[in-house]
């Protein structure tokens, strides 16, 4: 078989075109085309099928198209599963695309690469990943005519690149290329008209200015000189071909920036003196480039505001670049006592000896359009002095924190939306996007100088290993921009100087709260936090501190948490010599000059006094350090008395403890009304309860299993009942035995469930709940009655207990004594306004109710479904699912039972219940029998475990059993039953998928 890209899409078998239904099939041949000999993983799949939005049955949906896939192509083996995805068992020769980048990275002959190419790659494939494909085999179909092109005479060159060099003139190699051979030929007018062509379409399509290397061709073409050649680009690898090579042009406006409607002045000239320039792009910040102008549309102060590395500078830069002058003071270097004078020369105030200098520097400041004082988190109270009598100017100030000053506007910045953050990592890098790409940004707290960093080691390192590292962050990102600020070039750097300017207590909580994995409130914060050291009553205003000065950022209404860089550095050992040392280190760059042009120098002479004492062991602290340095406002002594292990190791424990008190009042409104906002609360404080149990002594790691196990087992979270196994060998709770039991029922282990609840003395509701359980999927009646009946204490567990009797009776087929239990159930639930215990209730009625009144009992199990989908009740979501689509499948239509049944066993999968995954697909083989798909039935059949079931569910699948057995006959029976036998879970639940997409496809047509 061969299969064509590089054109329109044409697969061709042995006997000819092969002819593919549908765009779904076509794309996932296409995407395993392109990964031929590798695996696809199912997630690149799915998203290349459903790229905004995938449906929630997109796997059961990708593998019906998969398997329709195979059938069409008819060719055994063709396409395989493996654990990292879809395979396409296919040598890359016989794949165009393939076989093109093999022979260019070779270096094999240019012509025969060519001889490949049919036009435009993928065209019915416009998203991702097949663009960025098309655009990295364009780039190597550009680098082939290049190769070509150098081995041809000039007048051949000419006639090889015209039609492409018109089709694509922002292609800068391939102009070059061609002007040079078409002065070559003696068509000088020619060659520079065709680079004014290139020249026009870089600076209207991209908005880029055409780069040195262009320029310097069109002066040697008017000095009659022949312009230089150009080397085809050499790709290490066909994976990291460019899109059409731009590289060497230089942004004019970065993103649009400079386009604020408050300012006056050209746009096209110099940028002024004193506003950073940089060649880079600028991405993403349209919408804060906006509010900036708007805010500055009159005169008055704006303070720009965001944590280290958040790109405060930049986006102010950018914004009043268009002004025809700026008045830009960097007060990076500056220390406060200094700061008035450094504003003055920049607005060129004449300060005289008995003047005031704030008057002076006012007077000054009117002659400018925009004042900028960048960097003044460690000058705040010079700066909101200066900014106070600068009332009739445009004033903008960047800062960690805002000046609190009269009449301030501020605009607080935070990290890159997710996208541009992803570009913007992929840009810098020179790398593909990639699941991992969006994963390291994210990590990154989406901080475009963090990525920057980043983007630096990926370039070296590669994305998978800067990814397997990113918990050792601050050594990792150690490569900034030479020539950049110091405190830029590294991360560690960029948040030493945050810390460095705090007072001792508020680094104290800071560093205290980095024991929160996830968000937390003030009460939280404050039970964590506090101690004799730290009083109570300090701690909600030195959050909001905190908070102003963007170490710690808002989480949703009345929650907060750390940046994840910040939480790196503030759990580090509190070593003072150590982060003295740093800031020292930082200190003494800027003293010798190495903190780039245009900085001022520090005090060399206090650097190096500074440097001395870290180096003796002194214990500055690195408040003094930047005090030393000329950075920092001596917030912090030396001596302060910084946290240590001790401190965090109470920290923590304090922490385990609020947790499992936290976890206990969840728990106790699970059993009430207001049990959505109680899952919803857990949901969220899982990370926190995690570190909890890793940290917590055995009674709160018994505490916290026990008060879990309701939220487990109703929400199938399996993780959290493991917990319950401290209790063994710990104090011996009933809950958390309990919990431990289900987990062990749930992975159907039932005699290790019975072991672990019979630990339990006394047995409560929970422990009788899962033994239970256990006795009725053992189909023992009289045991599983004994414990449901067992269950008293409060409502919710009454109902439970109610409900798990009617199953009993309705399957042994006692069905008015279980419509009586379960109607008792419903009375009862419905009085605790608790919406499991109403699912759970409702759910027991309808199974009770299913073969007398399948309408009603229909009814009831839909009820149940919403109120269990309301609080993520996946338990009793799955099982009234699985029941509903039983009723059907005995009493309805097949067609709408087996697409309800997808349904089912995502569902059942999603809640990892491996027990009752096995129930609902005994459910299955009666449906399947009864819509004749007989040999998936007997399939699935042998592939389950052996396992007691009840008189009625017996008498059904003996019946379904004999009927495929008369239809397939002994043999085929046999094949297929030796097959299941071989079948893991995971490809049971597969093998089912498969036959259900196949028989309402079936219907379908």
């Amino acid at each position: 078989m061969l299969v064509r890209i590089l054109g329109p899409f044409v697969v061709e078998g042995d006997d000819g075109p092969v002819t593919l239904a549908g765009g779904a099939q076509r794309a996932v041949l296409a995407l395993l085309a392109l990964r031929a000999g590798r695996p696809a993983g199912v997630t690149e799949l799915i998203d290349a099928l459903w790229p905004e939005d995938p449906p929630p049955s997109a796997r059961n949906s990708l593998q019906s198209h998969v398997a329709r896939l195979r059938a069409r192509l008819a060719v055994p083996g063709l396409i395989t599963l493996e654990p990292a995805g879809y395979r396409l068992d296919l040598p890359r020769t016989r794949v165009d695309a393939l076989h093109f980048e093999d022979l260019i990275r070779d270096h094999a002959n240019p012509s025969a690469a060519l001889a490949l190419w049919r036009g435009h790659p993928l065209p019915e494939f416009p998203g991702e990943p097949f663009r960025g494909a098309a655009a990295r085999l364009h780039a190597l179909h550009h680098t082939a005519l290049l190769r070509h092109a150098a081995t041809l005479p000039p007048a051949d060159a000419v006639t090889e690149l015209h039609a492409t060099v018109a089709l694509d003139p922002r292609w800068e190699e391939g102009t070059l290329t061609l002007a040079a051979a078409l002065a070559a030929t003696g068509h000088r007018g020619e060659a520079l008209e065709t680079l004014r062509r290139h020249a026009d379409a870089v600076v209207d399509q991209l908005g880029l200015d055409p780069s040195e290397h262009v320029r310097q061709a069109q002066l040697a073409l008017l000095r009659g000189r022949p312009p230089a050649t150009v080397e085809p680009a050499t790709h290490r690898d066909a994976g990291e071909a460019l899109p059409a090579g731009h590289g060497a042009a230089r942004s004019s406006s970065d993103g649009g920036g400079g386009q604020g409607a408050f300012v006056q002045g050209g746009l096209g000239g110099p940028p002024p003196i004193g506003v950073p320039l940089r060649f880079s792009s600028f991405l993403g910040r349209e919408g804060e480039q906006r509010q900036l102008a708007a805010l500055l549309a009159q005169p008055g102060l704006v303070s720009v505001v965001g944590p280290g590395g958040v790109g405060k500078t930049r986006l102010v830069a950018e914004t009043v670049r268009a002004a025809s002058r700026v008045a830009w003071v960097d007060a990076a270097d500056v220390r406060e006592a200094d700061f008035l004078a450094a504003v003055a020369v920049a607005v060129g105030a004449r300060v005289a000896p008995h003047e005031d200098p704030v008057a002076a520097i006012a007077g000054a400041a009117e002659r400018f359009p925009v004042v900028v004082l960048d960097n003044c988190e460690h000058v705040l109270g010079a700066a909101a002095e200066l900014a106070e009598a600068l009332r009739g100017v445009r004033v903008v100030v960047t800062s960690q924190e805002s000046l609190r000053v009269d009449g301030e506007q501020v605009l607080r910045l935070g990290g890159l939306a997710p996208e541009t953050a992803r570009q913007l990592f992929c840009e810098r890098a020179r790398v593909p996007m990639s699941p991992a790409v969006g994963e390291v940004v994210e990590r990154l707290d989406l901080l475009p100088l963090a990525i920057e960093l980043a983007a630096t080691q990926a370039a070296a390192l590669g994305v998978t290993e800067l990814h397997a590292r990113l918990d050792d962050r601050l050594d990792l990102l150690s490569r900034g921009r030479r020539g950049g600020d110091p405190r830029h070039r590294t991360l560690r750097a960029v948040v030493g100087w945050s810390f460095g300017l705090l007072d001792p207590a508020s680094e104290r909580l800071l560093r205290r709260l980095a024991v929160f994995a996830g968000g937390f409130s003030v009460a939280a914060a404050e039970t964590v936090a506090a101690d004799e050291m730290l009083p109570r009553a300090r701690v909600a205003g030195l959050l909001a501190g905190l908070v102003d000065r963007s170490l710690v950022a808002r989480h949703g209404a009345g929650r907060f948490r750390l940046l994840e860089t910040v939480r790196a550095y503030a759990t580090e050992p509190a070593a003072p010599d150590e982060r003295t040392a740093d800031l020292v280190e930082l200190a003494a760059a800027r003293a010798s000059g190495d903190a780039g042009p245009g900085v001022a120098r520090a005090d060399g002479a206090a650097a190096t006094k500074a440097g001395a004492a870290a180096r003796a062991g002194a214990t500055a602290t690195a408040g003094v350090a930047a005090t030393a340095g000329g950075a920092g406002g001596g917030r912090v002594a030396a001596g302060a008395g910084l946290p240590g292990d001790g401190d965090r190791a109470a920290t923590e424990a304090r922490h385990a403890v609020a947790m499992a008190g936290m976890a206990e009042e969840l728990d106790a409104r699970m059993r009430g009304p207001e049990q959505a906002a109680a899952v919803r609360e857990i949901d969220a404080l899982l990370p926190d309860l995690r570190l909890a149990f890793q940290r917590g002594d055995a009674e709160v790691r018994v505490r916290l299993a026990a008060s879990m196990y309701r939220y487990g087992y109703r929400c199938q979270q399996y993780e959290v009942l493991a917990w319950g196994l401290a209790a063994v060998d710990g104090p011996r709770h009933p809950d958390a035995l309990a919990a431990a039991a289900t987990h062990a029922w749930g992975r159907g282990d039932l005699g290790e469930a019975r072991r672990l609840a019979g630990l339990a003395e006394p047995p409560g509701a929970p422990a009788h709940e899962v033994l239970g359980d256990v006795a009725l999927v053992a189909c023992d009646a009289e045991a599983a009655i004994a414990h449901y009946r067992a269950m008293e204490g409060e409502p919710a567990a009454r109902v439970s207990g109610l409900v798990g009797e009617a199953l009993v009776r309705v399957w042994s087929g006692e069905t008015d004594e279980a419509v009586a239990l379960a109607g008792s159930a419903v009375t009862l639930a419905d009085a605790t306004g608790n919406p499991s215990a109403r699912a759970e209730a409702r759910y027991g009625l309808g199974e009770a109710l299913g073969d007398t009144e399948p309408e009603r009992a229909l009814g009831l199990f839909d009820e149940a479904v919403e109120l269990a989908a309301s609080v993520d009740d996946r338990l009793f979501q799955a099982a009234a699912g699985t029941a509903a689509v039983a009723v059907r499948s005995r009493h309805g239509d097949p067609g709408p039972a087996l697409a309800a049944f997808r349904e089912v066993l995502r569902l059942w999968r999603r809640a990892g219940n491996d027990t009752l995954h096995a129930a609902a697909l005994r459910n299955l083989i009666v449906l399947l029998v009864r819509v004749g798909a007989d040999e998936t039935a007997v399939l699935i059949d042998a592939a389950l475990p052996a396992a007691e079931v009840y008189p009625a569910e017996a008498a059904r699948l003996d019946r379904a059993r004999a009927a495929a057995a008369e239809r397939l006959g002994a043999e085929r029976v046999t094949a297929a039953r030796r097959r299941g036998a071989l079948l893991g879970p995971a490809q049971i639940a597969e093998e089912a998928a498969v036959a259900i997409e196949a028989l309402l496809a079936r219907g379908r047509g």
